[in-house]
């Protein structure tokens, strides 16, 4: 794509990847919408790792249970937002709605292809806090076998329901960056050529993500 392409660096990457184990975000239940920030994270990352420990059905359905678990829980559009920034009230209602499907896609692929091989990775949870009344951070740390990697999950209330709308890995956040990787390639070539390099890289991705 040259220089006016997606930068696709491995802390990006890294945030790309790892952005949907904020699937723990949204509660499923009644119950869990009168949870603390924290308790649905914890319950939610279980309900992801539970689906990849069980190897008694096929990658094809553990592939399908992530994603739906990802498409209930994770706040995209609130995320295309603040992604796009002001490009956002430049886009057209059309253009918005294609923006935040390719970018879910485009995540949820990238998070597959990390995730599929999971094995016995371990999540702590090492704290929480209120920083509004409708704005939390919940931290974590992913312990692997030769890396700690934390990662910081923020959420806002809307509805008595807590929503993630970023993650911040080894303190960089995925919004910030593909921020300043968007906003270039909307310089140089509007939100249409924007649109246009998500579609080859959400392409890329999904035939990697069925090999």
């Amino acid at each position: 794509m040259g220089e006016a392409g997606i930068s696709w660096g491995r802390r990006r990457m890294l945030a790309g990847l790892t952005a949907a184990v904020l699937v723990a975000t949204i509660p499923a239940t009644v119950a869990e919408e009168a949870a603390s920030p924290a308790a649905v994270i914890e319950s939610t990352v279980d309900r992801v790792i539970a689906v990849l420990a069980d190897r008694s059905v096929s990658e094809v359905a553990r592939k399908r249970q992530v994603r739906a678990i990802i498409g209930e829980h994770f706040d995209f559009v609130a995320m295309s937002k603040r992604v796009l920034a002001t490009n956002w009230s430049k886009a057209d209602k059309d253009q918005r709605k294609r923006f935040t499907s390719l970018f879910r896609e485009l995540l949820t692929n990238t998070y597959w292809r990390r995730i599929s091989a999971y094995t016995d990775e371990t999540v702590v949870y090492t704290g929480a806090r209120l920083r509004s009344d409708n704005l939390a951070t919940v931290t974590t740390v992913i312990k692997t076998a030769t890396a700690d990697i934390p990662v910081d999950y923020m959420l806002y209330a809307r509805n008595g329901r807590w929503l993630a709308y970023d993650v911040v890995i080894e303190q960089v956040s995925l919004v910030r960056n593909y921020r300043g990787s968007f906003q270039d390639i909307v310089h140089q070539h509007g939100i249409d050529g924007l649109i246009k390099q998500l579609e080859v890289k959400v392409a890329e991705t999904s035939a990697a993500a069925v090999e």
